[in-house]
């Protein structure tokens, strides 16, 4: 874990999207193609800090045809690439900023009782893990 503390925060680069993104590790396998269906692990977190969502945690990374829009829009571009950003490779890590537009945008999620998980307009981190074909 003490590597983990020490080691340099990842720089952001920002595409025209509005999309930023760090690569922690370049992968060394196949980018994905669209319509293809690939795992993923990643941890979600709101700007403050708050984690929302885990992959890791339920032991199981996410299965989804990327590029179709079976996940926010942000993600479909953080592991495709295009627009500024390179396409992630098979086993590679890599964080992702969303703005709004590209994640939930003004409707939030996981609403219910006038509270939400993702509150409207929130900006997300997500560490990504592009594991490979689903």
């Amino acid at each position: 874990a003490s590597a983990a503390v020490n080691a340099p925060p990842c720089e952001l680069t920002v595409a025209p999207s509005g999309l930023a993104f760090c690569d922690k590790i370049v992968g060394t396998g196949p980018e994905a193609a669209k319509g293809q269906l690939i795992k993923a692990h990643y941890v979600g977190k709101l700007e403050n800090g708050k984690v929302f969502d885990s992959s890791y945690d339920r032991g199981k990374p996410l299965t989804f045809r990327v590029g179709v829009g079976e996940v926010i829009k942000g993600w479909d571009q953080g592991i495709l690439g295009g627009d500024g950003v390179p396409p992630m490779l098979a086993g590679g890590k890599r964080s992702l900023k969303l703005p709004p537009e590209l994640a939930y945008g003004m409707r939030g999620a996981g609403c219910r009782g006038g509270s939400c998980i993702i509150p409207p307009d929130s900006v997300l981190l997500f560490d990504v893990e592009f594991i490979g074909k689903g």
